[in-house]
């Protein structure tokens, strides 16, 4: 009985001082690391999916002219495109800036997007 008697104690005084320490700049301390690894995720997952779409968007000539269905005029276009594009590029580099800037802005704007 008289172990539980200072035991009674020891959990009104640790109940007490749990009560007066505040959690917030603990809580910060942790949601901090937590928010980073997310940002960390978002990006990468977000530059390798970036990445894969130009990939496959340099791919789409080559693989529509593979079907039979799809017209000539279609094919030619596509490839038509990525070289005039191409070209503007290498005639003027601000049109890179300007591509990567929106690519970028958009990017910015899907991942701190909340769902």
């Amino acid at each position: 009985m008289r172990d539980e008697e200072n035991y009674g104690d020891l959990a009104r005084l640790f109940a007490a001082e749990d009560a007066q320490l505040e959690a917030a700049p603990f809580t910060a301390g942790v949601m901090k690391g937590i928010r980073r690894q997310a940002m960390i995720r978002r990006l990468t997952v977000g530059a390798f999916g970036f990445v894969g779409a130009v990939i496959a968007l340099l791919q789409l000539p080559e693989l529509l002219s593979a079907f039979v269905g799809v017209d000539h005029t279609v094919t030619s276009a596509l490839a038509l495109a990525r070289t005039e594009i191409s070209q503007a590029a290498a005639s003027n580099p601000m049109w890179l800036a300007v591509i990567l800037g929106a690519a970028l802005s958009m990017a910015a704007v899907s991942m701190t997007e909340r769902t």
